[in-house]
This record gives structure tokens, sequence and C-alpha cells, in this order.
């Protein structure tokens, strides 16, 4: 009996032991009983500081309007998902607010100065897609303390001066995905300590010299997915720390090598979807990098000799799914000692030359999947790498996948099972498609670049045959026209002589291959004549579809030599801008035949002539009757105003004799009045008609009273 009583209040107690336990755990849920409805306040886990604190979380829960506060000893607050519009000013007496999350909402603006004035202790502080706007110079002048600052996901197309000097321990600021179209330096002012910024997917269009000089201490910087067409070889200044750096899906359509050169520590470089057509040598060389991308890039063709030059911590290389990517040169990597990966999947790639593997380090694994390969000599070092018995200093990863697209009897064979007597060790060379054309058209005065590659073994030699019948090789150095090595050939400046069949030729102890592209060169729709013609000045005019193509325009002139189509050995020039469309030259000689032509010169001198016309101008003769006849419009024109002015003076006699004849008759009308006995009638009478009167009735009474 005694043993059930202890039991039952053993039980009893441990019962009541394990509830008191969990109303003590059930407690801090809701710690203050003021917290508004629906929201949560409770000890919870902060998502930046990751510790239990004390939390007002509103999120999710259908608000339209900022919630009522509680007390001030709030240290998380998290409002993120609802439809608020305005943050209300109550926010300010939250003074131990360390975390603010208010994404996700339709707030249009964060204020100015006061709405956080009080908020000392913020460090972490999340308003991202919302619907801001534009940011304040004083819109963050209290949370001093913030280390993290999120404004991705907005409408922000403006940022005021010096919006966020105020945050000196600033740490993270994310401005992705907004509008933003510039680049200020002001922007970044007091922000030394900023370690990683957030950029991407606005709208910048080039990144001007020194704009992140103010940030010393920044690690990473994200500038994918804007419009960026251009760099300034001092944008990157004063980034001395930065090692990450993404460029990817923007308008470059070069390397920017000099700025990447001005980081000392970078190591991350993602260069992914711009319109590259080629990786130039030196384009990526004496960098600190360990990773570059170039991956999903839409132009590009060619990689060159010395492309990624003396890059001694690269350890992995990027360049796949560049789907028209045909030719990477065997000296491409040079100085890549530490390279350990080499990814060339998914790319046009009909194989890589043997001299490559004598560039690259010992132990690199090279992807080569993916690729259309031509399984002939060029692939014959490849098959011997995947040879189990040779232990190969390079390794080609997945070997099940690399799939032979040509020649026909190789079609869809893998290249591990073609035994290797198959594969001859010398063929003739095949020219690469790069173009993708055989027909090509330029305008008079743009830049055509004709590029040429081959494969084959031995390696093979590349010349152009020229419409005219000339072979240009490496010798070519004009001012007009360059040939680079191994067969870039490049005209500067078309003209209309260049047009023709151009041929590409390779040879090697094999044979040869030739290639041949059309070129045509069309004009440019501008028209010179002249509209007005006298002995000492002609008036000329241009017009066309294309008559606002060039800045300005320099209109040269001389005396004609009768060579057909060239401009006369002495001339002169006048300059017209891009608005005009006329210009008048003066000072020319009588009778006498000119030659006009109106054309463009670049800033490296260069003169592109556009239209030219011929004109006699007319002879002395023509210039005296034009002084004679100014004379005779004189004359004509001061005899006009001599009979004008005898009209009106006649006019003028003949009003002043009818007012003469009109008084003579009225003082008659007034002497017969004045006989008549009835003094009314003498009155109403001396009023006329006309409205006169007399100035002997209006006078006569005050003679009678004097």
């Amino acid at each position: 009996m005694e043993t059930r009583r202890y039991m039952w209040l053993l039980t009893t107690f441990m019962t009541s032991m394990f509830s008191i336990h969990g109303i003590s755990q059930a407690l801090p849920e809701n710690y203050n009983p003021s917290c508004p409805q629906p929201c949560i306040c409770g000890l919870r886990r902060s998502n930046y500081f990751q510790r239990d604190m004390k939390t007002l979380d509103c999120s999710f829960s259908g608000l339209t309007d900022f919630p009522p506060l509680p007390s001030s000893d709030v240290e998380v607050m998290n409002a993120k998902g609802n439809t608020i519009a305005n943050v209300d000013r109550s926010i300010a007496k939250l003074t131990q607010l360390k975390e603010l999350d208010l994404s996700g909402n339709q707030i249009k603006s964060i204020g100015r100065g006061k709405m956080f004035r009080n908020l000392t202790n913020l460090i972490y502080f999340n308003v991202g897609k919302n619907e801001i706007s534009t940011i304040f110079h004083d819109t963050f002048l209290g949370p001093i303390n913030i280390k993290q600052l999120v404004l991705s996901n907005n409408n922000i197309n403006y940022i005021e001066d010096e919006a966020f000097t105020d945050l000196k321990k600033l740490e993270i600021l994310d401005l992705e995905q907004n509008l933003l179209g510039s680049l200020y330096e002001e922007w970044f002012t007091g922000l030394s300590k900023l370690l990683s910024l957030n950029l991407a997917h606005n709208r910048v269009h080039n990144v001007p010299a020194s704009v992140f000089r103010p940030l010393q201490n920044l690690r990473s910087l994200f500038l994918a997915g804007n419009r960026i067409s251009s760099i300034d070889p001092r944008a990157f200044s004063g980034l001395t720390k930065l090692q990450e750096l993404t460029l990817n899906d923007n308008l470059l359509s070069r390397v920017p090598t000099a700025a990447l050169q001005s980081m000392p520590q970078l190591d991350s470089v993602v260069f992914d979807h711009n319109p590259v057509p080629k990786i130039k040598p030196l384009d990526f060389s004496h960098l600190s990098v360990s990773k570059i991308s170039i991956c999903q890039m839409p132009e590009l063709v060619i990689i060159d000799a010395k492309a990624f030059y003396t890059l001694r911590n690269l350890t992995n290389l990027l360049i796949k799914n560049n789907k028209r990517l045909s030719y990477v040169d065997p000296l491409a990597f040079i100085n890549v000692n530490n390279l350990r990966e080499l990814n060339l999947a998914y790319n046009n790639l009909q194989g890589i030359q043997r001299e490559m593997a004598d560039f690259l380090p010992d132990g690199v694994r090279i992807h080569l999947y993916g690729n259309p390969l031509n399984c002939n000599c060029n692939s014959r070092w490849l098959r011997i790498i995947l040879n189990p018995n040779l232990n190969s200093t390079l390794h080609l990863e997945e070997p099940e996948h690399l799939v032979c697209n040509s020649p026909a009897n190789f079609n869809h064979k893998l290249l591990k099972d073609i035994d290797l007597v198959k594969l001859p060790k010398k063929c003739t060379p095949i020219i690469l498609n790069l173009t993708q054309k055989s027909e090509l058209v330029g305008k008079v005065g743009e830049k055509e670049i004709l590029e040429c590659r081959a494969m084959g073994s031995p390696p093979p030699k590349l010349h152009w045959s020229l419409p005219d019948g000339s072979n240009i090789n490496s010798t070519l150095n004009e001012v007009r026209r360059r040939y680079f090595p191994p067969g870039t050939l490049v005209y500067y400046h078309l003209q209309p002589t260049d047009a023709g069949l151009f041929r590409c030729i390779a040879e090697n102890s094999a044979g040869r291959d030739t290639a041949i592209i059309k070129l045509t060169v069309t004009g440019i729709d501008i028209h010179l004549f002249p509209i007005a013609v006298s002995s000492t000045f002609v008036t000329l005019v241009w017009n066309g579809t294309e008559r606002r193509a060039f800045p300005q325009y320099k209109i040269v002139y001389g005396i004609d030599d009768g060579k057909n189509g060239t401009i006369p050995e002495e001339t002169q020039f006048a300059m017209a801008s891009q608005s005009r469309k006329t210009y008048t030259i003066s000072r020319l000689r009588p009778d006498t035949k000119y030659r006009f032509c109106i054309g463009y010169e670049d800033a490296s001198g260069y003169w592109l002539q556009i239209s030219c016309c011929l004109t006699i101008t007319q002879d002395a003769k023509f210039m005296l009757q034009g002084i004679s006849r100014p004379n005779n419009v004189a004359a004509v024109a001061i005899g006009l105003v001599l009979l004008l002015a005898l009209v009106l003076c006649l006019a003028s006699l003949a009003s002043r004799r009818y007012r003469q004849r009109f008084y003579e008759n009225t003082d008659k009308t007034n002497t017969n009045i004045g006989d008549d006995s009835t003094p009314n009638a003498s009155t109403s009478t001396a009023v006329s008609s006309s409205g006169t009167i007399a100035l002997d009735n209006l006078y006569r009474p005050l003679l009678h009273s004097s």
C-alpha cells in the first residue's frame, strides 16, 4: 500500500516537473504579450548570426501595413514576403535591432535621414525585392554599424553621391538586378572595408577609370549580366586585393587585358558569354589567376598562339560549350606550368595538334569529348595517349565519349576503338571553315578581317592569294592592310578595288588545300553635287541615306589634273559638321575645272573618299554681270521709292484742298442761320450733321455776358 502511494507521488511529481519544463520551454515562443498579430515573437534562430535571438517574425503574414511594434528589446525583425508599401517611422524605437529583413514587399522608398537614425546596432539589413528607385545621400545616416546591405531586385536607377559614406563597417553591398546604367566613384566613398560588391544584372554600358578606387579591400566584384561593351584600362585601379571577378553575359568584343593585369591578387575570372571572336596573343597573360572560364561564347572561333601566356598559378582552364570554336593553336598555352585541368569539351574542334603536348605540363587532364573529331593524322597522338600500356603524362578524360565524326569510315566510332595502324602519320592539310561563309560583303571604309587556319601533319604553312594575283605572307605591313601569322588578313579601310576572290592556301609535304572567299565591296550612299556655280565660288550639297554616318566630313578640292577619279596633287580642304548638308567654297578661279570630293578622315589620318564631282566655274564676264545686276535692281528700287513719294504728296495736297472747301461751306451756312429770329433754332442748327460747331456760335454767349 505504501509502495503504491510512493509510486503515485513519484509519478505525479515527475509529470509536474515535465509539465513545468515544457512550459518553461514554451515561454520564449511568446516572450512579449504585446506581440502584434499575426506575427510571432520569441527566440528564433537568426539567418545571419546563426544563433537564437529575440525575434519579431511577421514573414509571409499577409500584411499590407507596417505592424505595430512591441518593446524595444527586439533583436531580429523579419517582415519579408508581404505587401507592405511604406516603412513606418516607429521602427526607430527598435534600438536593439541587429537584423532587419523587409525583402519581398512593395516598398517604394526607405526614407531620408531620420528613418533609421536610432538603429545604431543594426548589422544586417535586407530590403531586396521591392520597388525602390532612388537611394538618397542621407538614407543611411543612422545605422553606422551595418555590415551587410541587400538592395537587390529593386528599380534603383539613381544613387546620390556619398549615399553609403557613413557605412564605414559595410562589408557586403548587394545591388544586383536593378536599373543602374552608369557607375560613379562617388557612390563608394568611405567604403574602405567593403569585401564584396554585387552589381550584376544592371544596365551598365562601360566601366570608367578608377571607379572602384575607394574599395581598397574589395575581394569579390560581380559585373555579370550587364551591357558592358568597354572597360577602361584603369577601371580596376586600386583593387589590389581583388580575388574574384565575374564579367560573363556582357557585350565585350575583346579581352580587357590591361585592366585585368592591374589586379595583383586576382584569382578567378569568369568571362563566359561575351561576343569575342578571337582570343588573341597575350590576351590572358601575366595574371595571378588560378581559374579562368571562357564558356558559351557565341562568336568565339579562334584561340591564337600565346593566348594564355605566363599564367604560373593557373590550375583550371574552362573553354567549353563554344559552338563555333574551331581552332586552338598548338602554342596557345605557354608557361602554364601548374595547369591541372584543360576543359575543351563541346566545342567545334576537329582535333588538336600534337605540338600542343610539348607545352603542357605533366599530369594535365584534357576534356575533349563532345567535339566533331576528325580521326585522321591529327588524332593519332590522341589515340596513343589512350593506350593503356603507355604511361602518358597527359590524360584524356571520358574516352568512352570521344566519338569520331569523320572520315566516313570512322563516323560514330570511338577513338579508343580504332587501331592505331589505321591512323596515318602524315596527311594533307585541311582548311577549317572559320567564317562559315564563302561570300562576304563589306562597305567602303569599313574594316574586314579574313581568317584562315588549317590542320595537318606536318603542320601546314599558310598564305593568301589576292584578287589581283599577288600573294600575301608575313612581310605585308601597310597602313591600310596587314597580315598576321599564321593566317589573318586585315583590311582596315576597304576600297572598291579590294573586291574579288581571295584564296587561302595551306601546304605541307603531304599536299595542299585551298579555300576561296568572295569579297564584295559596296559604296556608301552619299552623293556630292553643285547647286550654285559662280566665277569665284561653288555651293555644294550632299545627300543620301547615310548622310549622318560620320561625325564630320572633309571636303577636298583642287584644279582637276585630268586623272580619272583621283584627287589633284595640289588641294585645299574644308571641314563640315554632320548636321550640315551644304557648303560654299569661295576664292576660286574663273573659268576653271575643279574636282570636289567629300570624305572622312579617321584618327590615324587615313582618308576615306566617299563621293566626287567635277565643276567648271563661270568666266569673268559672269562675275561682271553679277555686279551690274545688283546696280539695275537698285535703280529700279530707287525709282519705285520716288514714285511712291510722289503719290503720297499728291494725296496730301488733295486732302488739304478738300478740308479747306469744307470749312468755307460751313461758314456760309452759319451766316444764314444767324439771321433767324428764333434763338432755339439758331442753337440747334449750329450743330451740323457732321458734328462741327461754328466758333462764332461757341463763344458768342461769352461775349454777350461781358
